[in-house]
């Protein structure tokens, strides 16, 4: 046999030698011929055939499995090649050679009647292929049927007369009983519905025969033997068929009535009216149109009725799969509760319908299964349809959800739902749905599923309040979620699910979502709307946090891609609807800059990498009416320039572009000069208002870069032209102006406070040079503009914000007046606004929407904060500089002393709202313009020391100078005054004096001591909070910001907190606190730091007031810190008459506590008073002024808690307060007497005390009067509690002495 070749040419060429020498070799592979010859006989080892088979065959004649024997032709492999023979072609059948098609139809009437047979191929009939099961169930009925037949016929013959009217009424019951067919056989899994007929029929003749007993006796076997759910199934079936049946006799005999034809006609009005009686008539209805085409469901049923046993596999009629032809079944409304709700189910708009409304059924709202009565679809079928494998079902779950978060972020949904919204839907996967959406190839998918993700990160209000509220200030804020160190480490090891949940972005970062952005931007390229949903997500994506920023820039082409495709440095000649590649895009502009905004370095690079500097130059100059590109984009194209440029400028970027571009500027600011007026008519060129509110804007910022002072100095003459020439327009209005003209105004007072804070520091001559030569203009202007007349109009200016309708019109003497009038009236911290609760700590927002949709009021077009503060601003700023343009007595009798009183002690909203810390700036400028006051008593003291809690970073400086120039200059704190006023407050109350550890004198000799000596300590007080509330690098960084010096600009983009908390003025106390609790401090420092805070919180106490039991709540609790912030900081003499003081000043002030308010930065309010409780039995030695402390809480208004911790489970501690009724005053006395004890444990524990010595009536008076008290009268109530009587016996069998008397048992 020859063998395979081995690898190699030698052995190929041996092997071909070797196979030419031998002739005769077996081949490896050899034809095998698998036809026979044509003598050869058959196999005698073939299968037989079954008997089944022979039968059959034997039956079809022998014609079955046989053919013509024809010689097989053998057929070598290598053969000659013979040309066929086509001079003889066959012939083709005639077409009317044959009756029957081929293959033969089937016809279900010839089945039907012909059941026992079948057609064969050949036409002829023979019987059918049935089961051996079925042969014999068949054959056990003809059997059957015999026998039932002989024993009717011996039945007859036998007794015939006899029983001739009982057979008669046993078939009638039987017929009437059991019906004519039967109600549990339908034929189903029979040949056909004859089978079931005949067995009903033979049941019934086997009935006939059985008398009442026999039948009788074989139904209980039945029972017994059945299942009873299959006899409830079989009842209930046979119930509900004859209910049916009826119903189509009495239709049947109505339809048949001669006498009433118009009965029949109108059979479907009566019926509608049937199910209409049974409707609350307070429900609306929605009638259903009617259409010529509309298939009721009588005719529905009709049609399927006619249609039965028509066709093959049409023989059975299941009517729960035509329901949904139906009409939308009407429920009556539920009788139960309210407060249970209703499933949320919302339309194709996203708006929530109402579960009373019924819209048209070709909304195409009912396609769902659940609540097939309630139009619309619940989140949980949303889910379900975006996980659906058909695309166009995903798109409309998408835009549907789409439209729902759009609604969700306006705040109309705010008091819906009983759980929050937002976060229900991310728990439950909505981020990984929507990612993979955007994996997908169709556009339409992919732009459902961004836009969708767009609308839930990025609210479309949220952004445009940032963008509106640009022009105030430059800063961005940071909306990175607060997560705590221990979590954040373990974030590596979570599920993209887990991390979701705790960081929105993180998660999307960690699913790629910036690499699929990119793809879809450069290899897709997409229309429209998926571009511009892309861009919306990176902004919102940029705005998380610093390296978050940093990664979209470092996104191998991502930006690249963005400012190539979108950010062109040419305006195009036409502008496609179709697709924005190549076209400029003010959402890719305003990326850059959210990017920028983080710090200069990534800045500089998007300058130097990317040079969209050309393009924004190309942008700031375009002319809307002559562009290609829509007159919105191009406006907000414009605008968004203006914006960016002006940030890297604050970074002292981009000053070569403000150098080549300084012609253009300066003819654009002539323009502004000789042609743009604030007038009446001013709606109509409000693009000219924000043009020129953003190039002041940028002028203003160029004062602090580090171009010459001989470059910038020439800015000011034409901005003070136009500045003051809007003054006196302003003045001569009879209406109000638009909020891009009051912008507009602003931007050209910053410009000049900047311009004269500049001059200021460089040079005195430039200031005198000012005061002589522009100093009296803008003075007689600001005069003009304050003491103007005006009329109040209507606004029809953005309905969209108009929350303050004007309805009538009303003179105002002084326009000025009505400036400051509008700012208290509008001021956010006094507005009934909350904080909306629809955000989750993963996806944190800035705020521009409150509660039930209200928005921000800063937002407000007729918002006087940014024209009032940069007016407080200029005011104050020239004050300094010995210029007063307007007097500060005369701008602080213009404060109405209700608005200041309520904002200095009232409970403030949104505080730490990012949109909040605007109006907190014109609170600060509006005490620095009123400093110089002589009218500037403690009410404005009280407010400044307000208002350091409110301002926002990066206003650190704000603080700085706050507090150095109001809250603690001495010119304002006089002891005379302090005194006086707490002696006005607190009075003169006959208290006995406390006994301390160290045998300290009483508090009426120390007091006035007290407050002179803070007062001499004032500068210590000062330095100390200095040191511990701000930090220099913070300050140094917030004056380079508002003193507009970019060289010492580093970041524009800050947090939403505020400088310093509400509690500031404790913080010496709580951080002493905290370092005790962490075994971090050392007695030696902290000591003078507590004595020093309690020593100024004694000076500023004496300026405020106890507003609400929250504020009283929050001082007790932090007072209380002294004690527990070190072991004998109490004996302190200086402490002690500190502490003793204030105490006695809150309870006379603000009343008792209520340890059941939870205070901010503690836990729980029990838990700190356990600590305290601790302590006192540790360390007090019987301090009566720690005994106060620990007392407070054991009154009849704070909850039982607090008293079962004493009295219950320390009743030692008892032994050690040896307070006196007189040590507290009479309000405070009858907190701990009423109401009346009724907790039979606590009345025992007094009992106990009692017995046990530990309150005696000499020593511990006060807890001995407490005690008897209650149990006096807890025995005197009448009772039939078992316990309580036994207890009242002890205490009558039991008391002795004295004690016995003081409860008269």
């Amino acid at each position: 046999m020859l063998r395979r070749p081995k690898p190699g040419e030698d052995d190929l060429e041996a092997m071909v030698e070797q196979f030419d020498k031998d002739k005769n070799m077996q081949m490896a592979a050899q034809v095998v011929k698998k036809r026979k010859p044509p003598d050869e006989t058959e196999d005698k080892s073939k299968k037989p055939k079954s008997v089944f088979a022979r039968r059959r065959q034997e039956q079809s004649g022998g014609l079955e499995n046989e053919s013509p024997e024809t010689p097989a032709v053998q057929i070598p492999v290598l053969a000659d090649i013979v040309e066929r023979d086509i001079v003889t072609l066959p012939s083709l059948p005639s077409l009317s050679a044959s009756q029957n098609g081929f293959p033969q139809v089937l016809k279900l009437d010839d089945i039907t009647k012909n059941s026992s047979t079948t057609i064969g191929q050949d036409g002829d009939n023979r019987p059918s292929k049935r089961t051996l099961f079925s042969q014999q169930f068949q054959k056990m009925k003809q059997e059957l049927s015999k026998d039932v037949s002989r024993i009717n016929e011996n039945m007859s013959s036998g007794s015939q007369q006899s029983s001739t009217q009982e057979n008669k009424r046993m078939v009638e019951n039987l017929n009437g009983s059991l019906g004519d067919k039967s109600f549990i056989l339908d034929g189903t899994g029979l040949k056909s519905n004859q089978e079931a007929q005949e067995l009903h029929n033979e049941n019934i003749n086997k009935l006939q025969i059985m008398s009442e007993t026999e039948i009788l006796e074989e139904q209980q076997k039945l029972i017994k033997s059945l299942d009873p759910k299959l006899i409830e199934f079989l009842t209930k079936r046979r119930s509900k068929q004859s209910a049916d049946a009826l119903k189509m006799d009495v239709d049947q005999q109505v339809d048949d009535c001669e006498n009433l034809p118009q009965v029949s006609k109108n059979n479907k009005e009566i019926k509608t009216v049937k199910v209409e009686e049974h409707v609350d008539q307070s429900v609306p209805m929605v009638a259903a149109p009617e259409s010529e085409n509309k298939i009721e469901l009588a005719s529905v049923e009709k049609v399927v009725e006619e249609l039965v046993d028509k066709y093959p596999n049409m023989n059975k009629d299941e009517p729960e799969k035509r329901e949904w032809m139906a009409d939308v079944p009407v429920k009556e409304p539920s009788v139960g509760s309210v407060e249970a709700g209703f499933s949320a189910r919302f339309g194709f708009d996203g708006i929530l319908l109402d579960h009373k409304e019924q819209p048209d059924v070709g909304s195409g709202l009912y396609h769902h299964g659940e609540e097939a009565d309630r139009p619309g679809y619940t989140l949980l079928e949303l889910f379900t349809l975006i996980r659906s494998s058909n695309s166009q079902q995903r798109v409309v779950a998408l835009n549907t959800l789409s439209a729902i978060l759009e609604k969700y972020w306006t705040g109309i949904y705010d008091s819906c739902f009983g759980v929050n919204l937002l976060s229900e839907l991310i728990e439950c996967g909505l981020v990984s749905l929507l990612r993979s959406c955007m994996d997908e190839k169709e556009e339409s998918l992919i732009y459902s599923g961004t836009e969708c993700l767009a609308n839930l990160i990025a609210p479309q209000g949220e952004e445009s309040g940032l963008d509106l509220i640009m022009v105030y200030s430059l800063e961005s804020p940071a909306l990175a979620p607060t997560i705590d160190a221990e979590v954040r480490e373990q974030e590596i090891d979570l599920k993209d699910h887990e991390l979701v949940q705790i960081d929105v972005i993180a998660g999307l970062l960690r699913m790629d979502i910036l690499q699929r952005i990119k793809y879809i931007l450069t290899v897709l390229k997409p229309g429209p709307g998926v571009v511009l949903a892309s861009l919306r997500i990176l902004t919102r994506i940029a705005r998380h946090s610093a390296p978050v920023a940093q990664l979209i820039l470092d996104s191998p082409g991502l930006v690249t891609a963005v400012v190539t495709h979108f950010l062109p440095a040419l305006v195009p000649a036409q502008y496609p609807k179709t697709s924005l590649y190549g076209l400029p895009v003010h959402l890719a502009c305003k990326l850059c800059r959210v990017i920028a905004g983080w710090n200069s370095k990534l800045a500089k690079r998007i300058v130097t990498e990317h040079r969209i500097e050309r393009s924004l130059m190309v942008y700031l100059t375009i002319d809307p009416s002559e562009a290609a590109i829509p007159p919105r984009e191009s406006i907000l194209l414009c605008i968004e320039s203006f914006r960016t440029w002006s940030l890297l400028l604050k970074y002292n970027v981009s000053l070569e572009t403000y150098n080549d571009i300084y012609p253009v500027i300066m003819r654009l600011l002539l323009y502004f000069v000789n042609n743009i007026n604030i007038t009446e008519s001013a709606d109509k060129n409000m693009l000219d208002c924000d043009v020129g509110a953003w190039l002041l804007t940028v002028l203003t910022t160029v004062l602090g870069s580090g171009l010459p002072w001989n470059e910038v100095s020439g800015l000011y003459a034409p901005v003070d032209t136009c500045a003051r020439k809007w003054l006196i327009q302003v003045s001569r209005m009879t209406s109000g102006i638009t909020n891009s003209a009051r912008s507009m105004i602003a931007a050209s007072l910053a410009f000049i406070s900047m311009f004269l804070t500049k001059i200021k520091g460089k040079d005195d001559s430039l200031v005198e040079n000012w005061k002589k030569e522009s100093g009296p203009g803008l003075k007689d202007a600001l005069n003009t503009f304050m003491n103007s007349g005006m009329i109040k109009a209507p606004c029809k200016l953005f309905p969209l914000y108009m929350h303050f309708i004007f309805t009538n019109l009303t003179f105002l003497p002084e326009y000025g007046n009505q400036l400051i009038i509008d700012m208290q009236n509008k001021s956010v911290y006094l507005q009934p606004v909350f904080k909306e609760d629809r955000t989750v700590s993963a996806l944190p927002l800035p705020g521009a929407v409150l509660k039930d949709g209200v928005v921000h009021p800063i937002l407000h077009p007729s918002s006087p904060v940014y024209l009032a503060t940069q007016l407080f601003r200029l005011i104050s700023i020239t004050a300094s500089m010995g210029l007063t343009l307007w007097p500060a007595d005369k701008l602080v009798a213009k404060l109405n002393p209700v608005f200041l009183k309520s904002l200095t002690y009232s409970k403030l909203s949104v505080i730490s709202n990012w949109f909040s810390k605007f109006e907190a700036r014109c609170l600060f400028w509006l005490l620095i313009a009123c400093k110089d006051s002589t009218s500037f008593g403690t009410q404005l003291l009280a407010l400044s020391i307000r208002v350091c809690g409110l301002i926002h970073s990066p206003d650190d400086i704000l603080v700085r100078d706050l507090l150095e120039l109001i809250v603690f200059n001495k010119s304002f704190l006089k002891s005379e005054d302090l005194l006086a006023q707490y002696m006005s407050r607190v009075g003169v109350h006959n208290v006995q004096p406390l006994s301390s550890a160290s045998n300290i004198g009483t508090i009426e000799t120390s007091l006035v001591k007290s407050i002179e000596k803070s007062l001499e300590n004032i500068e210590d007080i000062k330095k100390m909070y200095l040191e511990k509330l701000l930090k220099d690098a913070h300050c140094r960084h917030s004056l380079a910001i508002h003193s507009c010096d970019n060289s010492g600009v580093q970041i524009m983009t800050f947090s939403c907190e505020t400088v310093l908390s509400q509690d500031w003025q404790y913080f010496p106390l709580l951080e002493t606190y905290s370092m005790e609790q962490n075994n971090k401090k050392t007695d030696n420092d902290c000591l003078p730091a507590v004595r020093t805070c309690l020593s100024w919180l004694l000076i500023a106490n004496t300026s405020t007031e106890q507003s609400s039991k929250a504020d009283v709540t929050a001082e007790y609790c932090r007072l209380a810190t002294v004690f527990l912030a070190g072991n004998d900081f109490f004996l302190d003499p200086e402490i002690h008459v500190l502490l003793s003081t204030m105490l006695n000043e809150i309870l006379s002030v603000g009343g008792q506590p209520d340890m059941s308010i939870k205070v901010p930065g503690i836990s729980s309010c029990h838990d700190f008073y356990i600590q305290l409780l601790n302590q006192f039995q540790a360390v007090s030695y019987g301090d009566q002024l720690f005994a106060m402390f620990v007392c407070l809480p054991l009154a009849m208004t704070q909850p039982s808690q607090f008293r079962k911790s004493l009295w219950m489970e320390r009743q030692e501690v008892v032994r050690a307060i040896t307070l006196k009724n007189g040590h507290f005053q009479e309000k405070i006395v009858n907190a701990f007497l009423e109401p009346v004890e009724t907790e039979l444990e606590l009345v025992v524990a007094y009992y106990q005390c009692l017995t046990l010595g530990y309150a005696r009536k000499q020593v511990q008076s006060l807890l001995y009067s407490f005690a008897v008290h209650h149990i006096k009268h807890f025995i005197r109530l009448s009772t039939n509690d078992p316990e309580r009587l036994k207890f009242i016996q002890y205490v009558k069998n039991s008391a002795k002495g004295d004690l016995k008397c003081d409860l008269e048992v």
